[in-house]
């Protein structure tokens, strides 16, 4: 078993190279399933400190640090970027146009390549097998289930992961059992209808009417049909229509997303969008085309029983005690993990107070490098839980 105070004094020595590893990789962000230099990179990374890297298909990798047989823990980072255009200004800012690492992932590939390395340099003291994963495209929430599909979890035990959050202080770290991040479903509505000239709008059937009711229509739907115990959302974030002043469209076009964290509501949000969309559209005497993408993954739920070991060890590792954070109606699709295996998410503050802070996601997203020495800890805290709940499963065993 690892000892503790050394691997403190480890994270200590090591934080300017976690923000080094950082912004080498903030340079060159990719979209999902694109992450071809990051793998590369990360390959390069792992080989350097002895270990061997598997990669995945298209991108991606895996390695093994610890026992060849016995109890495995997988440790998980996203490495994608998203399509946005950075507004930072820093000197480390993105090279490839219109891309950029506007999440913190990778804040996330630093923190797990730091934790590696020093797993790697007490490879022997380990009683546990620890699976490191770098996970492609959790933007767009094919990559979990993708590389599930490549047998990557076959022969985990349990599995941690981490995100990043500039609305969160540093120093701030959640780790609570239960739901803690939303089943994020997605759909696109055509609405059709038959277009004409402004001034002769008794001929036509006005798809922006129709799109215009719909949307005002579902902001109803939460407040209305939901069980008001339960939490949802429902969002319209992309609306066309028309293409000039006296024209009538003839089509309209909505995109939205539903959030919600049990499956019964889920399906309820997805009857209501589906229904009024087609009565709208029926009552104007237009059409509705929907297409809803169900389950792209499902609710992201703490393990009650590996929360309460990975948490007091979290507490240990960073000297501090963890906070409250509600659930979010953000996804992830760590959630596909923890369909196989007990799985546990922390949620970890990135925002320096003095600063001004933007949301994930924006422009000008940045973090507070200190950040990346908690991620780091996090990780040994969570190897440290594994070998704990090991140890006593190898003794009920007996």
């Amino acid at each position: 078993m690892i000892d503790v105070r050394q691997l403190k004094e480890a994270v200590k020595a090591g934080k300017e190279e976690y923000s080094r590893i950082r912004r080498e990789f903030h340079r060159i962000p990719e979209l999902g399933m694109e992450e071809v230099e990051t793998t590369e990179m990360i390959c390069r990374y792992l080989e350097r400190m002895g270990v061997v890297p598997h990669h995945l298909e298209p991108s991606g990798a895996f390695a093994y640090i610890g026992p060849e047989m016995g109890f495995t823990i997988a440790l998980r980072a996203d490495i994608d970027g998203l399509p946005v255009t950075e507004e930072t200004g820093v000197k480390y800012a993105s090279v490839h146009p219109g891309r950029m690492h506007a999440c913190g992932h990778d804040g996330h590939i630093a923190g797990l390549l730091g934790a590696a390395e020093i797993l790697k340099q007490r490879e022997e003291k380990l009683s546990v097998r620890v699976k490191l994963i770098f996970q492609p495209s959790e933007e767009n929430t094919l990559g979990a289930a993708h590389i599930l599909a490549q047998g990557v979890l076959s022969d985990v035990d349990v599995i941690f992961g981490l995100h990043l959050f500039s609305d969160m202080k540093t120093g701030d770290v959640s780790i609570e059992a239960g739901p803690r991040m939303a089943q994020t479903d997605r759909f696109s509505i055509t609405f059709e209808g038959k277009g004409g000239h402004a001034g002769k709008p008794h001929q036509c059937v006005d798809a922006t009417v129709m799109a215009a009711d719909f949307v005002m229509s579902v902001q109803s739907i939460v407040s209305r049909e939901v069980d008001p115990a339960d939490s949802a959302v429902v969002t319209i974030g992309s609306l066309h229509s028309g293409s000039q002043y006296n024209v009538i469209a003839g089509t309209a076009q909505a995109e939205g997303t539903c959030r919600s964290f049990r499956e019964e509501t889920a399906l309820r949000l997805k009857e209501a969008v589906e229904a009024r969309a087609e009565h709208i559209a029926a009552y104007y005497g237009g059409k509705a085309d929907i297409t809803y993408h169900y389950g792209s993954h499902p609710p992201l739920v703490n393990d009650a029983s590996l929360t309460a070991c990975i948490a007091p060890e979290a507490e240990r590792f960073l000297e501090r005690k963890l906070c409250h954070v509600p659930p979010l109606m953000l996804g992830e699709d760590f959630s596909w993990y923890q369909t196989k295996v007990p799985g546990v998410f922390a949620f970890v503050g990135c925002g320096d107070p003095e600063k001004e802070c933007f949301p994930n996601h924006h422009p000008c997203f940045a973090i507070d490098e200190r950040a990346l020495a908690d991620a780091v800890l996090l990780h040994l805290s969570a190897v440290s839980a594994a070998e704990k709940l090991a140890e006593k499963e190898a003794k009920t065993d007996v």
